[in-house]
């Protein structure tokens, strides 16, 4: 058993085992050189290790994603990031990954990075934009031209984690993911964690907009609330979502909730308060996800091929 699990994880475990399918493609996992949350290092190796518990002898492929880190500010460590990636899956051919991009990066730079045939994606992130409040950064300050060019050469993926409170409720953020998708109709936009929707109302209602948008999916990553998930398989079917763990966050204790107009992560310190109040004992992001998914596919009424394609074909035809 993976160290850092509970006994609420494994009750959750063993009623997981009769929903997950033999195969899974975890569309939303990271890999790392640098120290990001409670490990120092995570390859490929470490995260078969600590999801076993919940998928035992079941396949299971990635798309490994870079792990947007403060070192890689640094033009060197950024590229080592890289090289480490090539490495890892080097190892693991089954699996695919896609590299960080940041904004001052050209298209020739990011295209000289692409160095691993199974190097399919893009993955930007907010930190790197030049405003001091990045949470607050518009798509573009993050998400280069230049990258969207490379990936739409190239048929590749984009990963996008937006930011700002109302995440696609936002309207600039809805404007330019929608001109994305209209500019660069070759590559593939994936919104990250359900669109973001941590704070579940940001999506429900907003979400609908983006239905004529063919080459706009998402993955349900680190959503621990059913909500917004069921509202976008309700109107975009299981073609356009897929699974994924957001590994290494998903060994954090607790889970993101909506809260008021916004969403709070509920962290160790939190559970330590909450056990003092009440009898609840907290399970691990990756479980609550997984039992969210669970929780929206059944009030979907989704059928064993609906849920195979959520938690592999999907992500097959996506990261091809």
């Amino acid at each position: 058993m993976a160290a850092y699990l509970n006994e609420k994880d494994l009750e959750a475990i063993k009623i997981l085992d009769g929903f997950l399918p033999d195969r899974i493609f975890d569309a939303h996992m990271h890999l790392s050189n640098y120290r990001f949350g409670a490990d120092d290092y995570f390859g490929f190796e470490e995260y078969y290790r600590d999801v076993k518990d919940y998928f035992g002898n079941r396949q299971v492929r990635c798309m490994a994603l870079a792990t947007p880190t403060a070192e890689q500010k640094c033009k060197d460590k950024h590229i080592s990031s890289i090289k480490f990636l090539g490495e890892q899956l080097d190892g693991y051919p089954e699996c695919v990954g896609a590299i960080l991009v940041k904004p001052e990066e050209s298209a020739e730079e990011i295209s000289s990075h692409l160095i691993h045939k199974s190097i399919r994606g893009l993955k930007c992130y907010h930190i790197y934009s030049k405003r001091s409040d990045t949470f607050n950064a518009d798509i573009h300050e993050y998400l280069p031209e230049s990258a969207l060019e490379v990936a739409n050469s190239r048929s590749m993926t984009v990963t996008l984690h937006m930011v700002k409170d109302a995440a696609l409720a936002d309207r600039e953020n809805m404007r330019q993911i929608k001109d994305i998708s209209k500019r660069y109709s070759n590559m593939r936009l994936v919104l990250a964690h359900a669109a973001r929707s941590f704070a579940s109302w940001t999506a429900i209602e907003s979400v609908t907009e983006l239905m004529p948008y063919e080459n706009i999916f998402f993955d349900f990553s680190g959503i621990c609330e059913s909500p917004a998930m069921i509202r976008i398989l309700k109107k975009f079917g299981v073609s356009r979502c897929m699974w994924g763990s957001d590994y290494n966050v998903s060994k954090m204790l607790g889970k993101a909730v909506s809260l008021g107009d916004g969403f709070y992560w509920i962290d160790k310190d939190d559970v330590a308060a909450i056990d003092k109040k009440a009898s609840v004992r907290a399970r691990h992001v990756g479980t609550e996800n997984l039992m969210a998914v669970r929780e929206a596919a059944i009030i979907s009424e989704l059928t064993t091929r609906e849920i195979e394609e959520l938690f592999y074909g999907t992500a097959c035809k996506v990261f091809k």
